[in-house]
């Protein structure tokens, strides 16, 4: 019955793999199931949110159906709310599934307002941009997890943007019919080959066997066996008993040697069919279990043993037609109560013949084929439910954990991508208008006191060639962003320009959505001094009034009380700021000019400029203020003492040489460091300072 069961079962898979395969490919729908979005107005934007992605139902694919040219941008949900405003926009949302009448459709909704909008290529805000055209597949994929990402659709602020998507349905019935059929089919086929083996194995042992000693013919070795079970004194029982033990033990190594010679004979005369699927699962027994010469000879001895019962008798396994491995289990090789079997020092088990064996191999190979299995292990590796469950609860406590964290300490609104971008881009206007000392090519990327200072230097180095601007560098060693989503944006980023020896303090702002980031201002730090080490992407910086006392000092006070301490050494504010090599080499000029003009009368002032400084709260409660002042040294002459000018002050004052009170204001700028606790002292980072104007008072 082995031999028909294996070929009905061999037939039976290759015929449900072959409907499965046929119901995928040859009988297979050439359409695939989609969802549109809803025909609505056409807007100059379009914005796709992540509603339409769900990653369960393996949904992380959708197409854009447009024509000509168009680019997409991937941003913060919170920077295209900002940058769209009250423009007028197409907003596609998440899938909405239908019934039987109506099919599925993905919500779409027009927003009305402005019909023209600027150009959107270009914006800071955008984290990616894509330039195509027709038809475009596209996979969701955000740069990280901080907050909510959306995509921007747009051509170019006056044409309509595509606003058509589609995208496909999970799998129909007749899909998963046909890789059902196609699993069912492949374990089937497992079964067949296992029914084979063992109807071969059955073969082979059957011809290996001795013929039984009831059916034995009335030959010399059958009246030998006939003689050990007739009734016969004790004495003649032992005189026969000898001569059939030996006639045994002479069948039995006959028989060894039939066997092996019988299974010579076998491997080189059998079926071809039959030796690829005897080879196929001899491979998978050598890896999945031991072979043991000795226990295997037990074993045939033992099954020789069993065929010598009478064909019929429900002790028969052939006789029932079940198939069911043979195991002998004594007090010593008993499986134990906890389900753990002995074995032996190589590593066999104990207790269990070569058919039980073969029968956990097929079992162990047909269920790895099992999708069912693998997705159960791969969605539930541990063994205790209970240890899964706990190692769930962790894992989700943790998550709950650094969600609060980042609610507290928030996230840069700008990636190091983005960051590196801006800077490279306000280094390449700035070379560009350096290389031509022309103050309209910083614009839109140079503004504020940058822009004012870069315009004093073009000045200034018409009359003196020495002046130059420092060049900014594109190489950032630190960078504090802020992490509010409110305009305007501040960052303070601390670059190395490849010639420069020392690093600069570069001030970027964005006023507003529309608008790019602007280097504000620009001055390299003082020698000796440390910035606090900030990746780009770290949160908890966040912009504070310049009057707030969030900090040691308020930034306005702070900022005040140290330009007085640079016109006076002996400023009592001076306890509280850091000596540095700038501080010590102005001061100690001031000092040298004093003492060298006996006949002028000199003094300083030091004002702020504008409506103050410009203030950064940072992780650790530390601020970072940066502001500018109109520095003024004014000279007054005593007893008609003349003051002789030269260079820059000279050809600004319109003479080298007066009798008249001089007043030389600076453009100066500074960025100081103030600390959060008390003891700690105010850092000055970077001073710049540059001649402005010269005024001759009649």
């Amino acid at each position: 019955m082995r031999f028909p069961a294996s070929i009905i079962a061999f037939i039976l898979g290759l015929l449900m793999a072959g409907i499965g395969v046929g119901l995928l490919t040859v009988w297979a729908s050439d359409e695939v199931p989609t969802a549109q979005s809803e025909e609505v107005q056409d807007a100059p934007l379009t914005v796709i949110n992540d509603d339409l992605i769900d990653p369960e139902a393996e949904r992380e694919e959708f197409t854009i159906n447009a024509e000509g040219e168009y680019t997409i941008a991937l941003a913060r949900t919170q920077d295209i709310e900002a940058w769209v405003g009250d423009a007028a926009h197409v907003t596609i949302g998440a899938l909405r599934q239908g019934d039987e009448d109506a099919p599925a459709t993905i919500e779409a909704q027009f927003t009305d307002g402005e019909t023209t909008v600027p150009d959107p290529s270009g914006s800071d805000l955008w984290a990616v941009t894509e330039t195509t055209q027709g038809d475009l597949r596209y996979r969701w994929s955000a740069p990280d997890d901080t907050g909510e990402w959306s995509l921007l659709i747009y051509r170019d602020g006056e044409e309509p943007a595509p606003s058509a998507v589609t995208v496909e349905l999970p799998e129909e019935e007749e899909s998963l019919l046909g890789t059902t059929l196609i699993v069912l089919g492949a374990l089937v086929i497992l079964v067949g080959i296992f029914l084979l083996y063992r109807a071969l194995a059955a073969r082979r042992r059957d011809s290996a066997a001795p013929a039984p000693a009831v059916a034995a013919p009335a030959t010399a070795r059958g009246a030998t066996a006939t003689s050990a079970t007739a009734p016969a004194t004790a004495a003649g029982a032992t005189a026969t008993t000898a001569p059939a033990t030996a006639t045994t033990e002479d069948e039995m190594n006959q028989t060894e040697g039939q066997r092996e010679h019988s299974d010579r004979d076998d491997s080189q005369h059998v079926d071809p069919a039959e030796e690829e699927l005897t080879g196929t699962l001899g491979s998978i027994s050598a890896t999945e279990s031991t072979y043991d010469p000795d226990a295997l000879h037990e074993e045939d001895s033992t099954a020789a043993g069993a065929d010598a019962r009478e064909p019929g008798t429900p002790e028969d396994p052939e006789a029932t037609g079940v198939i069911a491995p043979v195991e002998t289990e004594t007090a010593e090789n008993a499986e134990p109560e906890n389900g753990t079997r002995n074995t032996s020092e190589d590593g066999t088990e104990e207790g269990r013949t070569w058919r039980s064996r073969s029968v956990a191999t097929a079992a162990a190979f047909a269920l790895a084929l099992s999708p069912a299995v693998l997705t159960a292990d791969a969605e539930n590796p541990a063994e205790d439910p209970a240890e899964d469950d706990s190692a769930q609860t962790e894992e989700v406590e943790a998550e709950e954990v650094e969600a609060e964290d980042g609610e507290d300490a928030g996230y840069s609104v700008l990636l190091e991508s983005q960051l590196q971008g801006i800077v490279e881009e306000i280094a390449e206007q700035a070379a560009a208008a350096d290389a031509e000392f022309d103050a309209e090519m910083l614009a839109p990327r140079v503004s504020g006191n940058a822009a004012q200072v870069r315009e004093l230097t073009y000045r200034n180095h018409e009359i003196d060639d020495e002046v130059t601007p420092d060049a900014i560098g594109t190489e950032i060693l630190s960078a504090a962003v802020t992490s509010s989503a409110e305009f305007p944006r501040q960052a303070v980023v601390i670059t190395q320009e490849a010639e420069a020896e020392i690093p600069q303090l570069l001030v970027i702002e964005q006023e507003s959505p529309r608008e790019n980031y602007a280097l504000t201002q620009a001055v390299l730090m003082v020698p000796g001094t440390a910035f606090p080490a900030i990746s780009a992407e770290d949160g908890g910086v966040e912009p504070v009034d310049p009057d707030d006392e969030v900090a040691r000092f308020t930034a306005n006070h702070a900022m005040e009380r140290v330009a007085v301490f640079l016109n006076n050494r002996d400023y009592y504010f001076g306890m509280s700021v850091e000596e540095n090599a700038y501080i010590e080499d102005l001061q100690s000029y001031q000092e040298e000019l004093d003492e060298s003009a006996e006949d002028l009368s000199i003094s300083y002032t030091r004002p702020l400029v504008g409506e103050g400084s410009t203030a950064l709260r940072l992780p650790d409660g530390s601020v970072i203020a940066v502001g500018s002042f109109d520095s003024t040294t004014q000279l007054r002459p005593e007893d008609d003492a003349s003051i002789n000018l030269s260079g820059v002050t000279a050809e600004l004052a319109g003479t080298d040489s007066t009798t008249e009170d001089v007043d030389i204001v600076n453009r100066e700028s500074m960025i100081l460091h103030i600390p959060a606790e008390e003891g700690e002292r105010v850092d000055v980072l970077g001073v710049h300072d540059i001649v402005n104007e010269v005024n001759v008072l009649d």
